[in-house]
């Protein structure tokens, strides 16, 4: 009977141990949590911010509430696969995250754009500067850490994402592997060994693109 007790206390005494500890590390990650998570989101607003001014040299950038009010439907019809390239691709992959318009001296002169696609690893997160004509600006890879090193990740290099500069609302964007890429009909050279990237890539202009269309109907 009294080792019977003996193991009814032990059980007790590491049941309230269990429970402190697991109180205790609670408390002390919902108090880091508080501590960085203002930091953090001051660190993505200024990422953001210095993707903006990459893109769209010389514009400031403000929010308008009934661009915003269209994305809102926009987004709801990408993600439901209503929205389609001329060539019948869905993109309900593509995430429209935000669009601001781009002003230069006061005046409006298009738009930024924070934007996604699926890519192999997860979502890459793409900055776009769209002019008032609607062609591409600017274009700057936000996040493509999910992708494979020296593969996908290859499409944050300048050289290759350059060529989606000066396509426009009025092209159909798509990638091909042959090398015959052409800024003319509007054919991006994938990345070697990475065409799922560069199509997550491909997929999440083409939406853009066709937003800021859908902005002038």
């Amino acid at each position: 009977m009294a080792s019977n007790a003996k193991s009814q206390s032990t059980l007790v005494h590491d049941t309230i141990c269990l429970f402190m500890i697991t109180l205790i590390a609670g408390i002390l990650l919902g108090a880091v949590n508080m501590i960085t998570v203002d930091p953090i989101k001051e660190q993505e607003e200024k990422t953001k911010q210095e993707a903006y001014a990459a893109v769209y040299d010389g514009a400031e950038f403000v929010s308008d509430d009934g661009v915003n009010s269209s994305l809102e439907a926009f987004q709801a019809d990408l993600t439901a696969g209503k929205v389609k390239t001329e060539s019948g691709t869905a993109l309900s992959d593509v995430e429209i995250q935000e669009v601001m318009k781009a002003t230069v001296d006061g005046q409006d002169a298009g738009y930024v754009l924070t934007c996604s696609g699926k890519g192999y690893g997860g979502a890459v997160k793409v900055a776009l500067g769209i002019d008032g004509e609607g062609a591409i600006k600017g274009i700057q890879i936000m996040d493509c850490t999910n992708e494979t090193p020296g593969l996908g990740q290859n499409s944050s290099n300048k050289d290759w994402n350059s060529q989606y500069i000066g396509m426009t609302t009025a092209q159909d964007v798509s990638v091909v592997k042959d090398g015959s890429g052409s800024k003319d009909n509007g054919t991006i050279n994938a990345i070697s060994g990475a065409t799922i990237t560069s199509s997550a890539v491909t997929r999440a202009v083409d939406g853009s693109l066709l937003f800021i269309a859908s902005l002038s109907e």
